[in-house]
């Protein structure tokens, strides 16, 4: 059975590796890899006959290839390697075949804002212009140093990314209110880091987008970014996830590596069922709602009957504290505010499990910084 390796990326929970699992049958393993004589090694190891290359070596690996693909030339990353029949290894890019699927249809005529001013982000600006759109403005926390970054143009020569797209910094973020797609090529916001975004981290808000049309994020854990749940709740656009992204990106590197043809519309067919099944592992089931209406009675016995992991949240926050909740609440120095925090907390914690069912307590909604963390990876049932 041939072998395959991701390199690079998150550990432990990977939906990359579970995407795989269920699109093909071959192993697929994940590497732990951590500097560039590791990276190497790894990639001379016949045992394996093709590679996903994630953060940080979608660049550094270029320059153990054979030969790169002419969109990893214009990505200038590459995120698949393909081990040949001779023993070369070829690289190819995925990333902006599958940012095309996600925007296309939304952007052309667009005012379109990028945050931030990596690869990833490089990538879909040079998506954004193929698919037409009017105005390209990559937001960046240095924009002197973003815009004399050298990225590959077209022909594969060097150019300042400044002389090809506009650049700014978040404090000038004003000046383009006016448009109509964000997208997030920032890790800010993913897990754990949930409460974080790149707009709320520079203390400014999504609602000055008023015209916005759509908020696209690449991030797939968690599944409903704060960066897409401020769009949503803001400006009411229309939200995309990076779980689909992933899935496309899966799909496509299985077809190189076996040597299927490009059959992308067939594909697409695969992304809802495939994703359905994802969400259904990566997905907590949240009860909420006033004390006494069931929330723990129910959430505890259809854990029971499903076989999932079961949370209090209100039995978390009091192992926190050390004492029952009416005990802190009637507790001078203590109170109500000692209480929320402790809740926030356990919130916090019960939200970072995988499929899990959760009891939470009877004002735990009232907080919006933990209505936050129940969406973002949660099915919530008032």
């Amino acid at each position: 059975m041939p072998r395959y390796a991701l390199i690079g990326g998150t550990r432990g929970y990977n939906q990359f590796r579970r995407v795989h699992e269920q699109i093909a049958d071959y192993e697929y393993v994940e590497l732990d890899i951590n500097d560039s004589a590791e990276l190497e090694r790894a990639l001379k190891d016949t045992r394996y006959s093709g590679y996903n290359i994630a953060n940080p070596f979608k660049v550094e690996v270029i320059q153990y290839l054979d030969e790169i693909s002419d969109d990893s030339k214009r990505a200038g990353a590459v995120d698949v390697v393909m081990r040949m029949p001779d023993g070369r290894l070829r690289g190819f890019n995925t990333e902006m075949a599958a940012f095309r699927y996600m925007v296309e249809g939304y952007v052309e005529d667009k005012k379109c804002l990028i945050f931030g001013s990596g690869g990833a982000a490089t990538a879909s600006a040079r998506t954004l212009k193929d698919l037409g759109a009017s105005d390209i403005v990559i937001v960046s926390r240095d924009p002197e140093e973003a815009a004399a970054k050298l990225i590959p143009d077209p022909d594969g020569e060097k150019v300042r990314l400044g002389d090809i797209y506009k650049v700014t910094g978040y404090d000038r973020l004003h000046l383009h209110y006016d448009a109509h797609v964000v997208i997030n090529c920032t890790p800010s916001g993913k897990s754990p880091d949930v409460e974080h975004s790149p707009l709320t981290d520079h203390r400014l808000t999504m609602r000055m987008f008023s015209g916005l049309e759509l908020a696209v994020d690449l991030i797939y854990d968690p599944y409903r970014t704060k960066f897409l749940q401020d769009a949503r709740r803001l400006t009411g656009c229309h939200i995309k996830s990076g779980v689909e992204m992933l899935i496309f990106r899966a799909i496509a590197s299985r077809n190189i590596w076996l040597g299927k043809p490009d059959e992308t519309d067939q594909d697409k067919r695969f992304i809802t069922p495939i994703k359905r099944r994802l969400l259904q592992e990566q997905l907590n089931v949240i009860a909420v709602g006033m004390p006494g209406s069931g929330k723990t009675t129910i959430m505890r016995r259809y854990a029971y009957e499903l076989g999932l992991k079961f949370i209090d949240t209100d039995e978390e926050t009091e192992k926190l504290m050390g004492e029952k909740i009416a005990d802190v609440l009637a507790e001078p120095g203590l109170g109500e505010d000692y209480f929320k925090a402790m809740e926030h907390l356990a919130v916090k914690e019960a939200c970072k499990s995988r499929g899990a069912v959760i009891a939470t307590g009877g004002s735990t909604a009232l907080n919006p910084l933990n209505r936050d963390l129940l969406r973002a990876n949660g099915i919530v049932v008032y």
